[in-house]
């Protein structure tokens, strides 16, 4: 569901919370389902490795009731739509915890980045797109900076985003060569690399990457 993608944006799930707000485990997945509509529809929530996902179902036919992913769409999907809405913020206020950036791995390094060398990511004003920067705190300079672009190299009319680590690297070639790893966005920037964030890379490998890019602040 289109509106859960964007109610969970930059949020990620506290396990412990799941159970005692009335999710039922399954595994390793929780499952939660509430009546709305007087009873009309029923949405259902799950839960999975940090990922949520989302659908309405419309009771009398037992089939998911598509229209509430439109975009153009009358009163009552409107209607419909709100109290979709209102249960899935009640369930984000009290499961889930907000984050600086979208994708797990992302956060993960921003946690590292800060354990590491004390660096907090900035909101960056230029206008690029980007959702954090990552700057040198005594001769601040760029770090890294994190973009949230659609996927790189994608066949088609895939309009799928994914957020990118852009790292100062200086010139390696068999690096560029490395699957995750991109040529940067502008060939001004040859000195860049651009890393996806959706664990192509281990965590490791990235940070690796990032104390290379530290070092290069440092100068």
């Amino acid at each position: 569901m289109k509106l859960a993608d964007e109610v969970f944006k930059k949020h990620t799930v506290r396990k412990d919370a799941l159970v005692p707000y009335g999710f039922k485990k399954d595994g390793d997945a929780y499952f939660f389902s509430q009546l709305i509509h007087n009873g009309e529809f029923n949405l259902q929530v799950t839960v999975n490795v940090q990922k949520l996902g989302a659908r309405l179902i419309e009771v009398a036919f037992d089939e998911e009731y598509a229209a509430i992913n439109r975009p153009v769409v009358g009163s009552f999907v409107s209607e419909l739509k709100k109290e979709c809405e209102a249960v899935l913020l009640d369930i984000r206020e009290k499961c889930f915890k907000e984050e600086y950036f979208v994708f797990a791995q992302t956060n993960r390094i921003a946690d590292l980045i800060r354990e590491t060398y004390g660096i907090e990511p900035e909101r960056n004003k230029d206008g690029f797109g980007t959702n954090g920067v990552f700057r040198n705190p005594v001769t601040r300079k760029w770090v890294g900076l994190v973009m949230y672009k659609k996927r790189l190299n994608v066949t088609g009319d895939s309009d799928e985003k994914v957020e990118y680590l852009n790292l100062n690297f200086k010139q390696d070639a068999e690096r560029y060569n490395q699957k995750g790893i991109y040529h940067p966005y502008k060939k001004r920037n040859k000195h860049w690399i651009v890393v996806i964030m959706d664990d192509t890379l281990s965590d490791k490998e990235i940070m690796d990457l990032v104390a290379v890019s530290y070092e290069k602040s440092n100068l």
